[in-house]
């Protein structure tokens, strides 16, 4: 998949939102692997995308690949404009998992109070996953609320 986005990535009939959605995927993938210096090289690229306009589509996912390279605070920020977005727009379903995703940033990176603060989008995420039958979203938010009480 990789070499195929890459192919993508250096064509001249490649859309902005398309190489803009393309970096996100590859950055993703990158995030899943650990791979710290691809996340780095992604993020640096999507960076450019704050202030588009077309960056609050993909605030969680910034956030994800952002913390996949080691820029926790810019993951923090990215995760809480994710939460306010899908708050205020009712996207629920995205809410929760970027609840989820936000606790694992911060019970990752266990600053002062960084555990107690996880619990607080574990539980609104589970909340909403309950509500939606998100049933893979629920057993993934359990598993981490046993590893915070762990």
């Amino acid at each position: 998949m990789r070499e195929f986005a890459y192919r993508r990535l250096i064509s001249t009939h490649v859309l902005p939102l398309r190489l803009s959605q393309m970096r996100i995927a590859i950055g993703l993938v990158a995030s899943e692997n650990a791979d710290r210096a691809e996340a780095a090289e992604q993020y640096a690229h999507l960076d450019q995308l704050i202030g588009s306009g077309f960056d609050s589509l993909f605030y969680r996912y910034l956030g994800v690949i952002a913390h996949a390279a080691g820029f926790e605070d810019k993951a923090v920020a990215h995760f809480e404009a994710a939460l306010a977005f899908t708050r205020k727009a009712g996207y629920r379903a995205e809410l929760a998992w970027t609840c989820c995703d936000y606790a694992d940033l911060l019970r990752q990176r266990n600053g002062v109070g960084d555990s107690e603060k996880a619990a607080a989008p574990l539980d609104e995420g589970l909340s909403i996953a309950r509500d939606l039958g998100m049933r893979p979203l629920m057993e993934h938010i359990l598993a981490r609320r046993q590893f915070l009480k762990a």
